[in-house]
Protein backbone atom coordinates (compact mmCIF):
# COMPACT_ATOMS: atom_id res chain seq x y z
CA UNK A 1 0.00 0.00 0.00
CA UNK A 2 0.77 3.58 -0.43
CA UNK A 3 0.19 5.79 2.49
CA UNK A 4 -0.10 9.54 1.36
CA UNK A 5 0.21 12.67 3.61
CA UNK A 6 -0.96 16.33 2.71
CA UNK A 7 -0.51 18.80 4.55
CA UNK A 8 -2.89 21.89 4.80
CA UNK A 9 -1.81 24.17 7.38
CA UNK A 10 -2.47 22.93 10.90
CA UNK A 11 -4.60 20.17 9.46
CA UNK A 12 -2.88 16.98 7.74
CA UNK A 13 -4.70 14.42 5.70
CA UNK A 14 -3.14 10.46 6.09
CA UNK A 15 -4.91 8.33 2.33
CA UNK A 16 -4.87 3.97 2.35
CA UNK A 17 -4.00 4.43 -1.18
CA UNK A 18 -4.73 0.62 -2.66
CA UNK A 19 -8.21 0.83 -3.92
CA UNK A 20 -7.80 -1.95 -6.25
CA UNK A 21 -7.67 -4.28 -3.05
CA UNK A 22 -10.38 -2.21 -0.63
CA UNK A 23 -6.88 -0.49 0.76
CA UNK A 24 -6.36 -3.71 2.61
CA UNK A 25 -3.86 -4.04 5.30
CA UNK A 26 -0.75 -6.12 5.20
CA UNK A 27 2.08 -6.12 8.12
CA UNK A 28 3.62 -3.97 6.29
CA UNK A 29 1.14 -1.85 5.81
CA UNK A 30 0.33 -1.32 9.50
CA UNK A 31 3.99 -1.09 10.70
CA UNK A 32 4.12 2.02 7.99
CA UNK A 33 0.98 3.29 8.85
CA UNK A 34 2.26 3.39 12.66
CA UNK A 35 5.46 4.94 11.49
CA UNK A 36 3.72 7.36 9.79
CA UNK A 37 1.06 8.51 12.87
CA UNK A 38 4.02 9.45 14.64
CA UNK A 39 6.14 11.33 11.88
CA UNK A 40 3.37 13.48 11.61
CA UNK A 41 2.42 14.60 15.07
CA UNK A 42 4.74 17.10 15.07
CA UNK A 43 3.47 18.68 12.29
CA UNK A 44 -0.23 19.36 12.38
CA UNK A 45 -2.66 19.44 15.34
CA UNK A 46 -5.79 17.44 13.62
CA UNK A 47 -5.50 14.70 11.47
CA UNK A 48 -8.02 13.47 8.74
CA UNK A 49 -7.61 9.56 7.81
CA UNK A 50 -9.75 8.34 4.47
CA UNK A 51 -9.12 5.68 1.72
CA UNK A 52 -8.66 6.24 -1.88
CA UNK A 53 -11.66 6.21 -3.70
CA UNK A 54 -15.19 6.06 -2.91
CA UNK A 55 -15.99 2.71 -2.42
CA UNK A 56 -14.13 1.36 0.73
CA UNK A 57 -12.62 2.94 3.66
CA UNK A 58 -10.71 0.01 4.32
CA UNK A 59 -11.50 -3.97 3.74
CA UNK A 60 -9.11 -4.70 6.78
CA UNK A 61 -6.74 -7.18 7.18
CA UNK A 62 -5.19 -8.66 3.77
CA UNK A 63 -6.93 -12.13 3.56
CA UNK A 64 -4.07 -13.33 1.31
CA UNK A 65 -1.59 -12.28 3.84
CA UNK A 66 -3.40 -13.52 6.68
CA UNK A 67 -2.99 -17.16 4.38
CA UNK A 68 0.82 -16.79 4.31
CA UNK A 69 1.24 -16.10 7.81
CA UNK A 70 -0.82 -18.72 9.11
CA UNK A 71 1.35 -21.56 7.01
CA UNK A 72 4.41 -19.59 7.71
CA UNK A 73 4.76 -17.69 11.08
CA UNK A 74 1.47 -19.11 12.66
CA UNK A 75 2.79 -18.75 16.40
CA UNK A 76 4.48 -15.46 16.35
CA UNK A 77 1.38 -14.23 14.69
CA UNK A 78 -1.09 -15.10 16.93
CA UNK A 79 0.72 -14.93 20.02
CA UNK A 80 1.36 -11.08 19.79
CA UNK A 81 -0.17 -9.59 16.53
CA UNK A 82 3.02 -7.44 16.22
CA UNK A 83 2.21 -5.28 13.36
CA UNK A 84 -1.16 -4.56 14.38
CA UNK A 85 0.10 -3.91 18.03
CA UNK A 86 1.76 -1.21 16.73
CA UNK A 87 -0.03 -0.13 14.65
CA UNK A 88 -2.97 0.63 17.58
CA UNK A 89 -0.27 2.00 19.71
CA UNK A 90 0.90 4.38 17.31
CA UNK A 91 -2.60 5.54 17.14
CA UNK A 92 -3.07 5.89 20.77
CA UNK A 93 -0.12 7.76 21.19
CA UNK A 94 -0.75 10.56 18.68
CA UNK A 95 -2.19 13.71 20.07
CA UNK A 96 -4.23 15.07 18.27
CA UNK A 97 -7.91 14.63 17.31
CA UNK A 98 -7.97 11.77 14.64
CA UNK A 99 -11.34 11.76 12.29
CA UNK A 100 -11.80 8.83 10.41
CA UNK A 101 -13.60 9.90 6.88
CA UNK A 102 -15.33 6.85 6.05
CA UNK A 103 -16.46 7.54 2.69
CA UNK A 104 -16.38 3.90 1.90
CA UNK A 105 -17.73 0.49 3.66
CA UNK A 106 -15.25 0.05 6.68
CA UNK A 107 -14.75 -3.60 7.31
CA UNK A 108 -12.64 -5.93 9.94
CA UNK A 109 -9.18 -3.82 10.25
CA UNK A 110 -10.86 -0.95 8.59
CA UNK A 111 -13.36 -1.09 11.05
CA UNK A 112 -10.86 -1.11 13.82
CA UNK A 113 -8.69 1.61 12.33
CA UNK A 114 -12.61 3.91 12.03
CA UNK A 115 -13.46 3.02 16.13
CA UNK A 116 -9.92 4.09 16.94
CA UNK A 117 -10.11 7.32 16.09
CA UNK A 118 -11.78 10.11 18.01
CA UNK A 119 -14.01 11.22 15.72
CA UNK A 120 -16.08 9.48 12.38
CA UNK A 121 -17.63 11.18 9.86
CA UNK A 122 -19.59 8.68 7.30
CA UNK A 123 -21.21 9.12 3.84
CA UNK A 124 -24.62 7.43 3.83
CA UNK A 125 -24.90 4.31 2.03
CA UNK A 126 -21.23 2.96 3.79
CA UNK A 127 -21.31 -0.03 5.94
CA UNK A 128 -19.73 -1.07 9.00
CA UNK A 129 -18.94 -4.54 9.39
CA UNK A 130 -16.41 -7.13 11.27
CA UNK A 131 -16.69 -10.86 9.80
CA UNK A 132 -14.25 -11.98 12.39
CA UNK A 133 -16.35 -15.37 13.25
CA UNK A 134 -17.00 -15.89 9.15
CA UNK A 135 -13.90 -15.94 8.59
CA UNK A 136 -12.63 -18.12 11.98
CA UNK A 137 -10.14 -15.56 13.26
CA UNK A 138 -10.70 -13.25 16.57
CA UNK A 139 -10.68 -9.65 16.77
CA UNK A 140 -7.87 -7.83 18.70
CA UNK A 141 -8.72 -7.14 22.21
CA UNK A 142 -8.57 -3.01 21.93
CA UNK A 143 -11.44 -3.91 19.27
CA UNK A 144 -13.27 -5.59 22.02
CA UNK A 145 -12.68 -2.91 23.99
CA UNK A 146 -13.15 0.33 22.05
CA UNK A 147 -16.40 -1.47 20.82
CA UNK A 148 -18.19 -1.93 23.91
CA UNK A 149 -17.28 1.94 24.85
CA UNK A 150 -18.38 3.05 21.91
CA UNK A 151 -21.83 1.21 21.18
CA UNK A 152 -22.40 -0.88 24.68
CA UNK A 153 -21.68 -4.68 25.39
CA UNK A 154 -25.13 -5.43 23.69
CA UNK A 155 -24.55 -4.04 20.44
CA UNK A 156 -21.07 -5.49 20.23
CA UNK A 157 -22.16 -8.83 20.58
CA UNK A 158 -23.90 -8.30 17.99
CA UNK A 159 -21.64 -6.94 15.68
CA UNK A 160 -18.74 -9.36 16.13
CA UNK A 161 -20.78 -12.41 17.16
CA UNK A 162 -23.00 -12.49 14.14
CA UNK A 163 -20.47 -10.56 11.68
CA UNK A 164 -23.51 -8.67 9.83
CA UNK A 165 -23.03 -5.11 8.20
CA UNK A 166 -24.37 -2.33 10.11
CA UNK A 167 -25.96 0.53 7.54
CA UNK A 168 -25.27 4.40 8.48
CA UNK A 169 -28.26 5.10 10.18
CA UNK A 170 -28.05 2.51 13.06
CA UNK A 171 -24.80 3.04 12.77
CA UNK A 172 -25.17 7.08 13.90
CA UNK A 173 -28.21 5.99 16.10
CA UNK A 174 -25.42 3.07 18.17
CA UNK A 175 -22.68 6.00 18.10
CA UNK A 176 -20.25 4.50 15.27
CA UNK A 177 -20.31 7.70 14.09
CA UNK A 178 -20.73 11.18 15.15
CA UNK A 179 -22.62 12.34 12.00
CA UNK A 180 -23.49 12.07 8.41
CA UNK A 181 -22.05 13.89 5.49
CA UNK A 182 -22.75 14.01 2.12
CA UNK A 183 -19.11 14.80 0.88
CA UNK A 184 -17.26 13.11 4.38
CA UNK A 185 -14.03 14.19 3.23
CA UNK A 186 -15.34 17.98 3.00
CA UNK A 187 -17.03 17.78 6.03
CA UNK A 188 -14.14 16.15 8.03
CA UNK A 189 -11.61 18.77 6.87
CA UNK A 190 -13.74 21.31 8.08
CA UNK A 191 -14.31 20.20 11.68
CA UNK A 192 -10.19 19.02 11.80
CA UNK A 193 -9.61 22.79 11.05
CA UNK A 194 -12.13 23.82 13.91
CA UNK A 195 -10.07 21.23 15.90
CA UNK A 196 -6.69 22.50 15.19
CA UNK A 197 -7.72 26.14 15.64
CA UNK A 198 -8.65 25.00 19.76
CA UNK A 199 -6.05 25.56 22.40
CA UNK A 200 -3.32 22.79 21.69
CA UNK A 201 -2.51 22.18 25.52
CA UNK A 202 -6.15 21.71 26.54
CA UNK A 203 -6.96 19.45 22.95
CA UNK A 204 -4.05 17.32 24.29
CA UNK A 205 -5.04 17.07 28.18
CA UNK A 206 -8.37 16.54 27.44
CA UNK A 207 -7.57 13.60 24.80
CA UNK A 208 -5.31 12.04 27.43
CA UNK A 209 -7.93 12.05 30.04
CA UNK A 210 -10.60 10.46 27.54
CA UNK A 211 -8.17 7.95 27.02
CA UNK A 212 -7.38 7.36 30.75
CA UNK A 213 -11.48 7.05 31.22
CA UNK A 214 -11.40 4.70 28.55
CA UNK A 215 -8.73 2.70 30.03
CA UNK A 216 -10.88 1.96 33.04
CA UNK A 217 -7.29 4.11 34.88
CA UNK A 218 -8.39 4.98 39.29
CA UNK A 219 -9.13 7.44 40.50
CA UNK A 220 -5.80 8.65 41.56
CA UNK A 221 -4.33 8.84 38.56
CA UNK A 222 -7.06 10.63 36.84
CA UNK A 223 -6.87 13.19 39.64
CA UNK A 224 -3.39 13.61 39.49
CA UNK A 225 -3.49 13.39 35.32
CA UNK A 226 -6.30 16.27 35.65
CA UNK A 227 -4.18 18.16 37.92
CA UNK A 228 -1.05 17.79 35.51
CA UNK A 229 -2.83 19.07 32.62
CA UNK A 230 -4.90 21.91 34.48
CA UNK A 231 -1.59 23.02 35.59
CA UNK A 232 0.10 23.60 32.43
CA UNK A 233 -3.32 25.25 30.91
CA UNK A 234 -3.44 27.67 33.75
CA UNK A 235 0.19 28.31 33.43
CA UNK A 236 0.43 29.08 29.63
CA UNK A 237 0.06 32.21 27.39
CA UNK A 238 -2.33 30.21 25.22
CA UNK A 239 -4.93 31.08 28.76
CA UNK A 240 -4.23 34.34 28.37
CA UNK A 241 -4.52 34.84 24.96
CA UNK A 242 -7.78 33.41 25.19
CA UNK A 243 -9.56 35.00 27.29
CA UNK A 244 -7.88 38.49 25.85
CA UNK A 245 -9.71 37.00 22.18
CA UNK A 246 -13.21 36.72 24.00
CA UNK A 247 -12.76 39.86 25.44
CA UNK A 248 -11.90 41.61 22.61
CA UNK A 249 -13.89 39.52 20.24
CA UNK A 250 -11.61 37.93 17.76
CA UNK A 251 -10.23 34.67 17.17
CA UNK A 252 -7.70 33.26 19.17
CA UNK A 253 -3.66 32.57 18.12
CA UNK A 254 -2.98 30.33 20.17
CA UNK A 255 0.81 28.89 20.26
CA UNK A 256 0.44 26.04 22.27
CA UNK A 257 2.66 27.11 25.06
Amino acid sequence: MSLTFDRRGAVGLLTLDNPSRGNALTPDDMLALGQRLDEVSGDVRALVVRGAGDRVFCSGYDLSRLSAVQKNDGDRWADRFPELISAIAAHRRFPWPMIACLNGHAIGGGALLASLCDLRVARPGVRFQIPASRIGVMYPLEGFRRLVRLVGMGRCAELLLGGGAVDTERGLAWGLYNELAEDPEERALALAEELAARAPLAVQGMKSLLLALEDGAGEGALQALHAQWTKRCVLSSDLAEGIAAVQQRRPPRFEGR
